[in-house]
């Protein structure tokens, strides 16, 4: 035994870390549902470019990947940035917010709160230095495309995080449930419940969105559902991901929805995805209610949003 332990450093990474950074970080997509690892380019274009692709629209201002290291070995990591996520997309440029997109903790549970606490001062003085105030974690729309088929929420099985942000005053601000439907060469039928309805289809087969008129020029209804990989029994399957589905609450209780969600799990089905998947909130209790009737099942999951306002 060493008498004494090598205390820990902090340091920006770059690219040259790439391994060291795919170690890491695979080894928590491994114990996540819907997720599959990062090659390096994968992890290059995802952690070091200032643009990286995302499910969900986001707008990235500066980006920085934090790494703590003990005796040489890179141990922890944090994915931060400054922008604005789905939700605040409206928000002028002038009023960015502080974005945490990942977070890796030592595997060593005598390390994880002294790396937490370094890793994540260094990301406060990183925003205090951007002026900014307010602070989101693990945002549904900041996600790697490769964890949770896109969805950037923090696990509640990851304990350590869980409690590390939280100690950090970190608060849960949004609940998602994980459903899954399997689907198979059975088709639902299609009946749209007006026939002045109609619906046009864009973007590709990886990344389809449905879009539902009323009359040809009244929007009334939308729909995305992008195709997503997850491991099973060691093997790289396709499932698909419905990342969107709204009607207009005008038109709810008229059957649009059930119309819509039946034409994407019947495309799901022609494309031989292996499974359905959505993410949906405790208050959208009748889109919980609606795929619960067309064969979908809770995943023993909760995905959680965090925030923090920075002391001035």
């Amino acid at each position: 035994m060493l008498p004494f332990a090598p205390s820990l450093s902090i340091r920006e990474l770059t690219v040259a870390d790439t391994e060291n950074v795919a170690r890491l970080v695979n080894r928590m997509l491994a114990r996540s549902l819907y997720s599959v690892p990062m090659d390096g380019e994968t992890i290059q274009n995802q952690l070091f470019s200032l643009t990286p692709s995302t499910v969900y629209s986001v707008r990235w201002q500066r980006r920085q990947v934090l790494g703590t290291w003990r005796a040489g070995e890179l141990i922890g990591l944090l994915d931060i940035a400054s922008g604005l996520d789905s939700e605040s997309a409206e928000l002028p440029d002038y009023q960015p917010l502080g974005l945490i997109r990942f977070l890796v903790l030592p595997e060593a549970q005598e390390l994880v709160n002294e790396a937490a606490a370094a890793l994540l001062g260094s990301a406060e003085h990183f925003w205090r230095q951007a002026r900014i105030g307010h602070i989101k974690a693990f945002h549904m729309s900041t996600g790697y495309p490769q964890f949770q088929a896109g969805a950037g929420l923090l696990p509640s099985e990851w304990s350590d995080h869980v409690r590390v942000l939280t100690a950090h005053n970190y608060r849960f601000q949004q609940r998602y449930y994980c459903l899954y439907r399997q689907l198979d060469s059975e088709l639902l039928e299609e009946v749209p419940p007006r026939l002045s309805l109609g619906l046009v289809m864009r973007g590709t087969p990886e990344d389809r969105h449905y879009q539902v008129f009323f009359r040809r020029t009244e929007l009334i209804g939308e729909a995305r559902l992008v195709v997503a990989q997850t491991m099973i029994d060691g093997k790289r399957v396709d499932v698909g991901h419905l990342a969107h589905w709204e009607v207009d609450q005008r038109w709810r209780n008229q059957k649009v929805g059930r119309w819509l969600l039946r034409r994407l799990i019947n495309d799901a089905s022609q494309r031989n995805l292996r499974e359905l998947v959505v993410f949906l909130q405790l208050h959208q209790s009748a889109a919980m209610n609606l795929v619960a009737q067309h064969g979908f099942v809770e995943h023993n999951y909760r995905g959680y949003t965090l925030e923090k306002a920075l002391p001035e």
